[in-house]
């Protein structure tokens, strides 16, 4: 059996989907009906053999050329920190319990807050991804269904409201990028609802789901977007229709390989493979490369590596390892599963990230 079919184990057992028969998905109320799905059950050998592919060798060392900075809880007050952005010498964090942005210095230290729990202007629900795009802030106010856009000093100026989207408990819009057209996309890192996917916002404010349909994160790269896929929703090895033919993808639940893709409205185009066992949890493309943060689940913790890729998908080098055991994950079994980690990468002298379960910030700069 090939390699490049075996399945990525993120998270252990139970999370296979297992429904028999042919299932139709609802109608997402855009006026487009998604695609029905055929369900295959592996044999128990077969299953047995996807799990004992052992996986590609990620990078296991790499020269410590950067200063690593750990910002926690306690020095930059921020109860559950999501996205994270950098603006000249401020750096803006979502804070994702307190419902609100918060503002540090290069030091970590907190200067200001923005916002409040509210539907009101500038006021936010469980805020996930902010982002710099044209001398402009967005915010990813998930809980209130907008975006809502601010100067570079977080002074408020509009929103975009989307509608036509609901998932199941827990579950929600963790990233955002925006293309050379303004047009939105927003993703959801989560295998469990049917309705995971990569979406768009249409003028009218609708929600359009693109396929194929991926569980992953996004980032923008000289005005075109792209995706990371983190989980398929699909079932077996098919092929899905893309913009200009058809995306090859082995799926069962939250398995096989994942791609790094083009987004466009109309479809994902597969650009290349990533290493088997890579876990994208978050990526930005800077100077055509990719720095991306795997994060590979393990019982007793997590193995995180920051590493830069070509853009064909090949591993280049590590930015930062931190094995299992190396980390306080004490906390893992309280918090979500399915936890997200954050990126912005100024350029590779400066690099910011954010582990949302151990609630810090790191700031890798280079000696």
């Amino acid at each position: 059996m090939k390699h490049s079919i075996g399945v990525l184990t993120i998270l252990t057992g139970g999370l296979l989907l297992s429904a028999c028969g042919n299932t139709k998905e609802e109608n997402t109320g855009t006026g487009r009906t998604l695609p029905e799905t055929i369900p295959v059950m592996y044999s128990e050998s077969e299953a047995e053999e996807f799990h004992n592919i052992p996986d590609d060798p990620l990078c296991d060392e790499y020269e410590e050329v950067y200063n690593v900075n750990i910002w926690d809880a306690e020095q930059t007050g921020i109860g559950r920190p999501y996205g994270i952005c950098a603006v000249g010498d401020a750096i803006y964090v979502c804070d994702f319990d307190e419902s609100c942005v918060v503002k540090l210095d290069k030091s970590g230290n907190r200067i200001a807050s923005y916002g409040e729990y509210g539907e009101g202007e500038g006021q936010f629900r469980n805020p996930t991804a902010i982002l710099h795009h044209d001398d402009l802030i967005y915010v990813l106010d998930q809980g209130n269904h907008r975006i809502q856009i601010y100067d570079e000093n977080m002074n408020y100026l509009r929103e975009v409201v989307y509608r036509g989207r609901s998932f199941s408990e827990n579950v929600y819009f963790q990233d955002m990028a925006i293309d050379a057209d303004g047009t939105i996309y927003l993703s959801v890192w989560e295998s469990s609802d049917i309705r995971t996917a990569v979406y768009y916002i249409s003028e009218d404010g609708s929600t359009n789901p693109i396929l194929p349909r991926i569980g992953g994160v996004l980032a923008e790269y000289d005005g075109d977007v792209y995706a990371m896929s983190a989980f398929w929703y699909y079932q077996d090895y098919v092929e899905l229709p893309g913009r200009d033919g058809k995306v090859k993808c082995f799926v069962a639940g939250r398995g096989g390989p994942c791609f790094f893709l083009e987004c466009r409205n109309d479809g994902l185009d597969q650009l290349a493979e990533l290493p088997f066992g890579y876990a994208p949890a978050d990526f930005c493309i800077v100077d055509n490369m990719i720095y991306a943060i795997s994060v590979r689940m393990k019982w007793e913790g997590a193995d995180v590596q920051i590493n830069r890729l070509s853009m064909q998908g090949e591993l280049d080098s590590a930015v930062y390892i931190c094995e299992t055991g190396k980390r306080d994950d004490s906390n893992i079994l309280n918090e979500p599963l399915e936890y997200p980690w954050y990126l912005d990468v100024v350029d590779d002298d400066h690099i910011y990230a954010v582990d949302s379960l151990w609630k810090t910030v790191y700031y890798f700069e280079k000696k």
